[in-house]
């Protein structure tokens, strides 16, 4: 009977407790695709994706989807990323592609699991110097911006395997100093132009 009772305490305390899906699986996941069904049930809700939803800002209801490992936003009018966002530990791939964003708020680097982060497509110029703390991440896809400078922190992104920077504005200088500072990372950058930046 006692063995039965701790078998019973174990389960019970896993319950509701997240389990990272090995990211090469996460595609095999269920994708929701409404918000008002994945709030139905919380706990089973590993992808979200409200692609072109008319979305004006995160709805802040996914701070309710504990087990969120992938959230999808694309082709929204999204014109801010919620702090709140650090607080979706597990999420694994965030992708906010064609949106109306202008900066990534410092908070975004909570995300020690995040492996693939794609903000192509929108407004954004700079990039949080504390970048490094993102642990996992491989992918940095942020082509069809207006980024120009790079902090140095971007190097001690140790997985970090592919920069997609396509359509970004910078100059010569800056791309010879990414080249430098990414030596073993797939850069993917267009013609630099002939311009010159502020530094701040």
């Amino acid at each position: 009977m006692k063995y039965f009772l701790c078998v019973f305490i174990v389960l019970t305390s896993l319950i509701g407790r997240t389990q990272l899906i090995p990211f090469s699986e996460l595609d095999s996941a269920r994708v929701f695709t409404s918000l008002e069904s994945a709030l139905s049930q919380p706990q089973t809700v590993y992808r979200l994706d409200l692609t072109k939803q008319r979305l004006k800002s995160v709805p802040s209801e996914i701070q309710q989807l504990e087990n969120l490992q992938e959230l999808v936003l694309d082709r929204n009018k999204i014109d801010s990323i919620p702090n709140w966002i650090g607080d979706l530990k597990n999420l694994q791939r965030l992708s906010m592609h064609k949106n109306d964003l202008d900066s990534i708020p410092p908070a975004i680097c909570k995300l020690t699991n995040l492996v693939v982060l794609d903000l192509s497509n929108n407004y954004i110029g700079n990039i949080p110097e504390n970048i490094d703390r993102m642990k996992s991440l491989e992918e940095l896809i942020l082509w069809s911006n207006v980024v120009s400078v790079f902090p140095i922190s971007l190097s001690r992104c140790e997985k970090l395997r592919k920069v997609d920077l396509l359509h970004n504005e910078m100059s010569v200088s800056e791309q010879e100093r990414l080249k430098f500072l990414l030596k073993d990372v797939e850069l993917i950058l267009s013609n630099p132009c002939q311009c010159e930046f502020d530094e701040e």
